[in-house]
């Protein structure tokens, strides 16, 4: 049995070596004869939470859960002189959720798997290319069109991207597509449930146009136009259209830094659905020393007498509105808008630990309770409480960091009627996470 023993042990080394030096042969190939540029890296995202009030109100029966959730992703990235590509391979989980197990063992999952972006950049002339596959979007102070890089699962846009790029002057023209079926028979649905395409409520063609002028090298200004095309039920062609309108002020120096928005949306979305809404934001950061002190205000219109609540479509949400994630809005406030009045601080003790906290309190812009039939709201205000956020992040290296967050939310009898919550009911909501993310550096030729 031992001569047994070293042929196949001398059988399996052979053949590694054999494999580990293709391996290196073909990434010199491809390198040096096809690539000018070729970077393959990764990131491993482990998130931790404990939840007692993520996104609605806890009441006294509810208890804390306990989950952690993990994104690996395989990132590959080629350049050279009249294209640049990325590819990038996502698989995204909740640990334990695996569908394939024993009482014994987790044997694999079936879902979870896919592909975060893979998009070519054909730069045809100097300053035009054209973008086109699975790509990320995110502009301005990412209000309407974002990444979502908080979301495990990020958001990303099957899309083309005409773009102009200058010093000075930017120009893009984007449009997104989304289908789930390449063909549509009426008599194969049941007329008394009208067909909408499954995970109907996407946007079924977004459109946007955005140009930024740079003023100076502290200020500039982007110009932009949204238009969400929603498809009308039971039909394939019927299409309502929802238009925004955007203005965006950046204002930046060595120490301090000025954002402010004005949206405009008009249009609508269904048949009884009439929009005329706005979004009015400015936000501001300074920074003394080691310390960084911001405040913002946030104004998102509701369902009143001359306007509809206001759609932030593909916007960020928890970037904005508390780490609680209560006010995804419109539907959040059971369209009764919002106002934001919030202010933050940043202390970075040293390069590698900086904490934070910041404090919003919330009020609904129209108030909607003053519509509702057949009960007594009178004890009702607009106050929606307020939110604490506290974070702290430890930077180990340039591929590895720690990251904890804790959320509470102080709720009013207010906070209760927008989250269907019985008066008085509700109890102590909190959040608290631990992330860890490694993004290490795997080839790059």
């Amino acid at each position: 049995m031992a001569p047994l023993f070293f042929i196949f042990a001398a059988i399996k080394t052979y053949i590694m070596k054999t494999f580990s030096n293709f391996l290196v042969l073909f990434l010199f190939l491809i390198s040096t004869s096809i690539f000018a540029q070729l970077t393959v890296n990764a990131e491993l995202r482990t998130r931790a939470e404990l939840n007692h009030g993520f996104m609605t109100l806890p009441t006294e029966s509810a208890e804390a859960a306990l989950f952690v959730s993990q994104r690996s992703r395989l990132n590959f990235k080629y350049n050279d002189e009249k294209f640049n590509s990325y590819f990038s391979i996502q698989d995204v989980r909740f640990w334990g959720e695996n569908d394939i197990a024993t009482k014994t063992g987790i044997s694999i999952n079936t879902k979870g798997f896919g592909i975060s972006e893979a998009w070519f950049d054909w730069k045809f002339s100097k300053n035009w290319a054209l973008k086109t596959g699975r790509q990320i979007w995110n502009y301005d102070d990412a209000r309407l069109l974002s990444h979502r890089n908080w979301n495990q699962f990020g958001l990303a846009y099957d899309a083309f991207l005409l773009h102009f790029d200058k010093e000075d002057f930017q120009f893009h023209l984007g449009s997104s597509i989304n289908n789930t079926w390449i063909s549509f028979d009426k008599t194969s649905f049941n007329p008394n449930s009208p067909y909408e395409e499954p995970l109907g409520y996407r946007i079924k063609y977004f459109n946007f146009l955005w140009m930024k002028f740079h003023a100076s090298k502290n200020y500039s200004i982007s110009l932009s136009e949204y238009v969400a095309n929603y498809l009308a039920p039971n039909t394939s062609s019927t299409l309502y259209t929802l238009a925004t309108t955007a203005i965006h002020l950046n204002y930046h120096s060595d120490k301090t830094k000025v954002l402010a928005n004005i949206f405009y949306q008009y249009g609508n979305k269904s048949s009884s659905q009439k929009e005329s809404a706005y979004m009015l934001t400015i936000s501001g950061k300074h920074k003394l020393m080691a310390i960084e002190i911001g405040a913002g205000f946030e104004y998102i219109s509701g369902d009143g007498e001359n306007t509809m609540a206001f759609d932030n479509m593909y916007g960020a949400r928890s970037k904005y509105n508390g780490k609680m994630n209560y006010y995804l809005i419109p539907k959040s406030t059971k369209n009764g808008g919002l106002i934001d009045l919030n202010a933050n601080i940043k202390w970075s003790i040293n390069k590698h630990h900086s904490i934070g906290a910041a404090f919003h309190n919330f009020w609904l812009e129209t108030a909607i309770y003053k519509q509702m039939v057949g009960m007594d709201y009178s004890y009702l205000d607009k106050n929606l409480g307020s939110e604490l956020d506290l974070n702290y992040t430890y930077k180990y290296s340039k591929v590895f960091n720690i990251q904890a967050f804790f959320a509470y939310y102080f709720a009013t009898e207010t906070t209760e009627f927008v989250k269907g919550v019985d008066r008085g009911t509700s109890t102590s909501p909190y959040w608290a996470s631990i992330m860890l993310t490694f993004k290490p550096n795997l080839y790059s030729k």
